[in-house]
């Protein structure tokens, strides 16, 4: 009965059925049919599911994103990365990248990222004559990096999922982000280059001092994150409080950020909040039933004789998160999909710090892809562009993503050398 009601809930994904629906359908349905759980137990455990210190950095890390566009201190990063590397052949898609690559140590979530950096930076670049297609994909592109630098919600998710240090995925995040950034750059040059896209002017020492300044402030947050995290001044949970303090006051402080704001800012937190941790509750539920019926097991005997071999068994993963991630969003797979290869993994030997870090950098490949990828459609809505000019300029950048992937797949140091460097031998 397990395979048939998880087949009938990819089903109902595919069918663009919202996924906590979903979710909670075929959880109802398996309690009516099974007879072995009493009904309440779906409320108790969706309750039990979001009882937990970890998932309250999901708000904060929203919050602090908010107040980050609403208080101008994305404007300001935005300005001090255009001073940076506006010059550069690919002009603004390089200030998209660098943008968003500074962006990522404070917001954590990609379509928050994709939404404030693409609402400032994809007008000036439609204006200067970039095509609309490559507008939405750099920008797009760009915002896969926001989940693995850290601090990072999947990375929450995952460390409540899996039982592993969220700190240690947060360090663990560090080295794939930075290269997610500097292989989109080199995307970026050569597709500039071959297209004749414009670039800026190169700015002068003090208009380069003065954007510094202006961004000192804000760039000193993800240092401050990290640093706290490290030096155990706070958990990864209270330092979405502490991003979320930062931003307020600095938002305060450059008098962009107003106290008649601040409702807006909270009742749009609190919506998107609810969303994530809705489903989430849900999740819960399937990924008890997913558990009850042994999926996980089956899974591992379906690998039969290649699930010590962690080459072969990353491969396959691989292979089929990049397949799931055209067709599912990235929290279904996270909750309900990830929990069924842990004991798989676990037996093949795999670091699970190293693995977080891999299916984080798999869904966020996921988010560009059609049908149903969320950057995707938020950036060719800013741009005002169709889906097909999208996959027609987002595909290389797609592809240098997947070379990162591998990369950090078959050379684990790339993730586990900085937790180990910062926070010792486990």
């Amino acid at each position: 009965m397990g395979m048939i009601l998880l087949g009938m809930m990819l089903l109902l994904f595919v069918l663009s059925v919202p996924v906590a629906f979903a979710v909670g359908l075929t959880s109802l349905i398996y309690m009516l049919l099974s007879g072995r759980v009493p009904l309440p137990f779906l409320a108790q455990r969706m309750v039990s599911g979001v009882d937990s210190f970890p998932l309250l950095a999901i708000p904060f890390f929203l919050l602090a994103g908010e107040l980050m566009s609403a208080g101008g201190i994305t404007k300001r990063l935005v300005r001090f990365a255009s001073a940076l590397v506006g010059h550069i052949t690919g002009g603004l898609a390089n200030v998209v990248i660098v943008a968003n690559m500074v962006m990522a140590g404070m917001s954590g979530s990609a379509v928050a990222d994709a939404s404030a950096a693409g609402a400032i930076l994809i007008p000036p670049m439609l204006r200067s004559g970039y095509p609309a297609g490559f507008t939405a994909a750099v920008n797009a592109s760009a915002a896969t990096v926001g989940p693995v630098i850290p601090p990072s919600i999947n990375f929450v998710i995952y460390g409540s999922i899996a039982e592993v240090s969220t700190g240690r995925l947060f360090a663990g995040g560090i080295i794939p982000g930075v290269l997610m950034g500097f292989y989109m750059m080199g995307v970026s040059y050569v597709m500039a280059r071959r297209g004749h896209f414009p670039r800026a002017a190169r700015v002068s020492l003090s208009e380069l001092w003065a954007a510094t300044k202006g961004a000192f402030w804000p760039m000193l947050m993800p240092l401050t994150i990290m640093g706290g995290i490290i030096g155990g001044v706070f958990t990864p949970t209270e330092s979405a409080v502490v991003a979320a303090f930062y931003a307020l006051v600095l938002g305060m402080l450059y008098r962009e950020l107003r106290p008649k704001d601040l409702p807006q800012v909270f009742a749009k937190v609190m919506v998107n909040s609810s969303v994530v941790l809705f489903i989430t509750s849900v999740f819960a539920v399937g990924g008890w039933i997913v558990a009850f019926e042994k999926l996980p097991q089956m899974l591992t005997g379906l690998f039969g004789p290649i699930a010590k071999n962690p080459v072969l068994v990353l491969l396959l993963i691989n292979v089929i998160f990049l397949v799931l991630g055209c067709f599912m969003d990235a929290l279904p797979l996270l909750i309900v999909v990830v929990p069924m290869f842990l004991p798989l993994v676990r037996g093949a030997g795999i670091d699970l710090i190293h693995f977080g870090v891999v299916i984080t950098l798999n869904l966020m490949i996921g988010l560009l892809t059609p049908p149903v990828g969320m950057l995707m459609y938020i950036t060719c809505r800013l741009a005002n562009v169709g889906i097909d000019q999208f996959v027609k300029y987002a595909w290389p950048f797609i592809a240098a993503l997947i070379v990162v992937l591998f990369m950090v797949s078959y050379i684990p140091e790339t993730v586990l050398f900085v937790p180990r460097v910062l926070m010792g031998t486990r």
